[in-house]
């Protein structure tokens, strides 16, 4: 009994899943623009500019400082803390690279005073002191101040050889967490400006499929849950004690109807 009730239990989560999946397909909601054109884990050509376009007050998306604003309260800093955007905002090239300085930084945004610099990692390898690097280049040029930003699918720390053994401030964030909060306040500000919204949307949406924070990652999570429940766990053990034997007999019912289908297609 106690499998047959888990077993209901898990075929109700499915027919919901079922039910949603096919009332999102009705909306569209599974097209996106993004994974359409192949752009889906390009780093510097979907991320790091769509990120830096919106961060930008002078940005194409009419919003002013809006999203800027959003970013930095965020990250617990004052909202004027950078007003502006000046020179080159993504893939700053700041000099040849040494074991000290240079290279290109992701994404930055200053106005002269103090800056953002955010080192963005989608699946590239950190590179020989890198964030020593952009450190020492904030040090350089901001001297009232900077943030150094290590941007990260799920917020992972970089590699030893990026910090050139060196110990210094940096903000961890990620995509998971702090890029997707941050989307859904944008999607909020865009509301008067429904395309710039639109897009945010099918963005944000994207963000969540690359760190399997989407409705069909929630629901393999509740079934999940479900499986361990306290009252479920010796009716889950009861089921993998049988595994095995389950599984062949389900490849066994498998291939004999293959068999059948395949004999009907030959009569014919």
């Amino acid at each position: 009994m106690r499998i047959e009730s888990l077993l209901s239990e898990i075929t109700k989560f499915y027919k919901l899943a079922e039910k949603d999946k096919q009332e999102r397909t009705k909306q569209g909601e599974f097209f996106n623009v993004f994974n359409t054109i192949g752009l889906r884990t390009e780093e510097v050509r979907l991320h790091s500019a769509f990120i830096a376009e919106l961060l930008n007050p002078q940005g194409s998306h009419g919003l002013s400082n809006l999203f800027l604003q959003s970013f930095l309260k965020q990250m617990e800093l004052p909202y004027d803390y950078v007003t502006d955007a000046k020179g080159i905002i993504k893939e700053r090239y700041i000099g040849q690279k040494t074991k000290t300085e240079g290279g290109r930084i992701d994404i930055i945004i200053e106005d002269g005073n103090h800056a953002i610099i955010i080192e963005n990692k989608i699946y590239a390898e950190d590179q020989e002191n890198q964030l020593l690097r952009y450190n020492n280049y904030g040090k350089k040029q901001f001297p009232k101040g900077f943030e150094l930003v290590y941007l990260t699918l799920d917020g992972v720390d970089p590699n030893e050889k990026s910090l050139g053994k060196k110990d210094f401030p940096i903000n961890y964030m990620s995509y998971k967490d702090d890029i997707v909060e941050w989307l859904k306040k944008c999607v909020k500000i865009a509301q008067k400006k429904p395309l710039a919204q639109a897009v945010i949307i099918q963005y944000r949406d994207l963000v969540k499929q690359l760190t399997n924070t989407d409705m069909d990652t929630n629901y393999k999570e509740q079934l999940l849950e479900t499986m361990v429940k306290p009252d479920n766990a010796i009716a889950m053990g009861e089921l993998l004690a049988v595994e095995e034997d389950w599984f062949s007999r389900i490849m066994d019912i498998y291939h004999s109807r293959n068999m059948q289908h395949q004999r009907t297609c030959i009569l014919v």
